[in-house]
C-alpha cells in the first residue's frame, strides 16, 4: 500500500527534494563505479575536468528544477520529464554507437609475463599510409593496430581523433545529464503531487515555523 504525504509529519516537504538527491547520487555513483567502467568513455580520454563539468551541470539541473516545481505547471513540468527521458535514451544510443565503431584494444604490459587490456579510441579515417596497408592485407583495423605496436600515430591523426573524441565525450555527457535530470524531475514532481506545494516550498518559514526568517534579526 503507497504511503501518503500524511505518513511523513512534518518532513513531507522535503520528501521529493531528498529523493532527487539520493536519485542523482545513485546515478553519478553507478556510472563511476568500476562496474560501469566499459561503458564509459577510456579514461585517458575522460580528464578529471570532464568528470566535475559533469557534476556542475547535474547539479544546476537540480536546481533549476527544483525551483520551477509547483503544481501550476506540473503538467508541464511532468512533460519535460518525458522529454529528457527520451533525449537519454537517443544520446546513449548515439553514444553506444560511436565506442562501437571507434574503440579499439590496446595491451599494456604489466609485468615481464603479463598484459592488460586498455581501451583506447580510434579516429574518424586513418592515415593514407595505414589505408593502404589495411587494403592490401585485407585485415581490420584491430589488426592493424597490433601490427604498428599500438602506436596510435602510425593510424591516425591527431584531427581524426580529437574529432571522435570530442563527439564521444559530448554523447556521454549529454546521456549523464539528461539522465540525472530526468530522475530528479521525476523526484520533484513526486514531491509536488502528494503535498500539492511547490518543491522550492521546504524553505519557506509556513512550512517551518520554527526558523526564524532570513531578513530577521536576533535580539
Amino acid at each position: 500500500m503507497l504511503e501518503s504525504v500524511s505518513d511523513y509529519g512534518p518532513f513531507a516537504p522535503v520528501v521529493g527534494y531528498a529523493g532527487a538527491v539520493m536519485a542523482a547520487g545513485a546515478a553519478l555513483l553507478a556510472i563511476w563505479s568500476g562496474k560501469m567502467e566499459k561503458w564509459r568513455p577510456p579514461d585517458e580520454d575522460l580528464p578529471g575536468t570532464a568528470q566535475k563539468f559533469v557534476l556542475l551541470l547535474c547539479g544546476v539541473g537540480m536546481v533549476v528544477q527544483w525551483y520551477f516545481a509547483v503544481p501550476d505547471v506540473i503538467d508541464w513540468f511532468l512533460g519535460v520529464v518525458v522529454i529528457l527521458t527520451v533525449a537519454t535514451i537517443l544520446c546513449f544510443l548515439r553514444y553506444s554507437g560511436l565506442l562501437g565503431i571507434y574503440i579499439y584494444v590496446k595491451k599494456v604490459a604489466t609485468s615481464q609475463n603479463s598484459t592488460c587490456d586498455v581501451r583506447i579510441l580510434g579516429g574518424r579515417n586513418l592515415l593514407p599510409e595505414a589505408e593502404k596497408i589495411r587494403t592490401k592485407k585485407k585485415i581490420d583495423i584491430q589488426t592493424l593496430l597490433e601490427g604498428a605496436a599500438y602506436n596510435v600515430d602510425k593510424l591516425w591523426s591527431r584531427e581524426a581523433r580529437d574529432w571522435v573524441k570530442q563527439r564521444v565525450l559530448l554523447f556521454f555527457i549529454l546521456t549523464l545529464v539528461f539522465g540525472t535530470s530526468a530522475l530528479t524531475g521525476a523526484s520533484f514532481a513526486v514531491q509536488v503531487l502528494l503535498t500539492k506545494k511547490a518543491a522550492a516550498s521546504v524553505i519557506h518559514t509556513t512550512d517551518a515555523p520554527a526558523l526564524p526568517p532570513l531578513n530577521s534579526k536576533t535580539r
